[in-house]
């Protein structure tokens, strides 16, 4: 897991490393000024903003 400040930090981060990894990785925001990225086993605490696979956000029926 890493934190970033901004959402748009954490978006991009997520992108390229799903995209590189070919691994799935979600953004969740922790709290004010607190954005994280994590894998989908590690624990999320805060509101998940996006779940990215490939590169792409996956929309929310595929997420599971």
């Amino acid at each position: 897991m890493n934190t970033y400040q901004t959402a748009n930090q954490a978006v991009g981060v997520a992108r390229t490393l799903s995209k590189s990894s070919a691994c799935t990785i979600v953004v969740y925001q922790a709290g004010a000024g607190r954005y994280v990225t994590a894998r989908p086993t590690d624990a999320v605490s805060g509101l998940v903003i996006g779940v990215y696979r490939n590169g792409y956000l996956l929309p929310s029926g595929h997420r599971a």
